[in-house]
């Protein structure tokens, strides 16, 4: 009776943590499938987002555990440089706004870290607002990606169903090689993402798929307190990718 006891101790005490891990994937697949489903189009001149796939008001609604620095709005600008391209979510108060200016001014405004969104963000103070803000830090601009942007492609893998989908593409993949004892290998980890605190920070663990180079188990430290700084502790990778065509 006493090991019953135990053994129906320890399953009780799982079973919150199975539907914490859950509910954090389930925002990581959200979000990922809304990235995916964003489109460009040629406008004549250059690329720029298709705003029939992609509205921010939507976007930044799956971040409903983030708040946004008052006095600030967020939005979005696609920087085509014709052999690239990629997204920039940006932040500017009411009395600014997005000038057009020359390209390489426009691109140096957009790098200046007083107008990324991601440093306009404030995380609630919870395992969840903190996963949210690094999402949005780390895998925020990671949509409607152009050529040559696509070598830095990444995806967060925290399902095993993603997982194994994954496996599957790259065991049957032409464009890309990976070794297939990695690949065997692979199958045994867990994609868990996992969540600790203390008074002072939080440490969160996800897989990270570099889709161009390999896929990675990554650490990152988050302080508690403003401004919310953001450090990788540990890096592991887990399986090499190399790619057989060239952008």
């Amino acid at each position: 009776m006493t090991r019953l006891k135990f053994i129906l101790s320890v399953i009780i005490s799982i079973i919150p943590m199975i539907s914490k891990s859950q509910d954090y994937c389930e925002f990581i697949q959200n979000i990922q499938n809304y990235q995916d489903s964003v489109k460009l189009k040629f406008n004549g001149d250059y690329d720029i987002i298709d705003f029939t796939t992609f509205d921010i008001h939507t976007y930044l609604s799956y971040f409903d555990n983030v708040v946004i620095e008052k006095e600030f709005n967020i939005d979005v600008y696609f920087f085509d440089n014709f052999l690239d391209g990629n997204p920039y979510l940006y932040a500017l108060t009411e009395s600014q706004k997005l000038d057009d200016k020359n390209k390489r001014s426009l691109y140096n405004f957009l790098n200046k870290a007083e107008f990324r969104a991601k440093n306009h963000i404030i995380p609630k103070d919870s395992e969840k607002g903190f996963l949210q803000y690094l999402f949005f830090s780390e895998m925020g601009e990671q949509f409607a990606l152009k050529w040559h942007s696509n070598y830095n492609h990444k995806r967060i893998i925290c399902s095993t169903e993603v997982l194994t989908n994954v496996i599957d593409k790259l065991s049957k993949s032409d464009m890309f090689t990976a070794d297939s004892l990695g690949l065997i290998k692979l199958k045994n980890i867990s994609p868990e993402i996992m969540i600790e605190r203390n008074n002072k920070e939080y440490t969160i663990t996800w897989i990270e798929n570099r889709t161009h180079s390999g896929i990675f188990r990554c650490s990152y430290r988050i302080s508690r307190n403003s401004p919310y700084e953001i450090n990788k502790t540990k890096e592991k990778e887990l399986l090499d990718i190399n790619i057989n065509f060239l952008y």
